[in-house]
């Protein structure tokens, strides 16, 4: 029992450091979409980077066991199809949206696909804990989305949600097959670079290749480093450990405490001032995700 209690503390531990990366990763993804670049040019920097990082592991061990059809779904979860609708739903809705709409509907989706491949349900008291952070989340973001929407933030928020779905395919994959995280962390940017990297060089807009306006090397640094790293590798290992320990829908709901972060770190990063409303929000999804972490899922017999 105690093992057991060891393995879920370290669980938690690793995915409660995911949302703080999470929150700085949709405010400089943000930044870099509005600025300097592009959403495929920050796509192909971080599936780019990440690859020739992987690439001595590719060559002298293949994906490492896995299958090229659960490779396929890892990347689809959280490579270049997750990264393209994530930065081109930033670069038409603001963080506050971004914060809301793909995390808030991270929990959801997990929810509905480990009822149909994991067999798990919620309990009445997690289910709960999630409507309270929909509804903090809601509230970090109410004033944006209480103003008058355009074609284009609608647009962006039905590609923020499609992320939020992407990724529960992947945090559910996560869950089904526990990979080592040596197997995720080859596969994602593999399949990605390999798919992704000619069609944006053959046919997508890009700023890195215009000579003309070519963006600022400490832009490209910061994408790069941030994109191609650290979400590639650092929150790659941190989530398929922690889903190992304490399954996909708990991280699916730890998860929820990055639009908070995000609110604040828009504040320093990029003045975006939240309302009291907002910082309202932050409280009530900071108490619904720990209400969540309480609770586990139940498994369908």
């Amino acid at each position: 029992m105690n093992n057991i209690k060891s393995e879920y503390l370290v669980g938690l531990i690793f995915g409660l450091s995911v949302p703080f990366i999470w929150g700085a990763w949709i405010v400089i993804s943000r930044f870099g979409v509005i600025t300097s670049l592009n959403a495929y040019d920050i796509t192909a920097l971080r599936v780019g980077v990440a690859s020739l990082i992987v690439l001595p592991i590719v060559l002298t061990r293949g994906l490492s066991g896995l299958s090229v059809k659960r490779a396929t779904i890892f990347s689809i979860g959280v490579g270049a199809p997750f990264a393209l609708t994530s930065f081109l739903g930033m670069s038409l809705a603001p963080v506050a949206h971004a914060g809301v709409l793909t995390n808030g509907s991270i929990p959801i989706f997990t929810a509905i696909l480990a009822l149909i491949f994991l067999k798990q349900r919620f309990s009445k008291k997690r289910f709960f804990a999630v409507l309270i952070i929909i509804f903090g989340g809601l509230c970090i973001g109410g004033d944006s989305m209480l103003s008058s929407a355009s074609y284009t933030l609608f647009l962006g928020d039905l590609l923020l949600i499609s992320s939020g779905a992407l990724f529960a395919l992947y945090l559910t994959a996560l869950d089904k097959w526990k990979p080592e995280v040596i197997q995720t962390i080859v596969a994602v940017p593999v399949i990605s670079a390999v798919v992704y990297l000619p069609i944006w060089i053959l046919f997508l807009p890009s700023k890195l290749m215009d000579f003309s306006d070519f963006p600022p090397w400490s832009d490209i640094a910061l994408q790069a480093g941030f994109q191609g790293v650290i979400s590639s590798f650092i929150v790659i290992m941190l989530l398929t450990r922690a889903t190992r320990s304490i399954g996909a829908t708990t991280v699916a709901i730890l998860l929820s405490g990055a639009p908070a972060l995000a609110v604040v770190l828009g504040v320093l990063m990029l003045d975006e001032n939240p309302s009291t409303l907002s910082w309202a929000g932050v409280s009530i999804a900071t108490v619904g995700m720990i209400l969540a972490v309480k609770n586990e899922p139940k498994k369908i017999l």
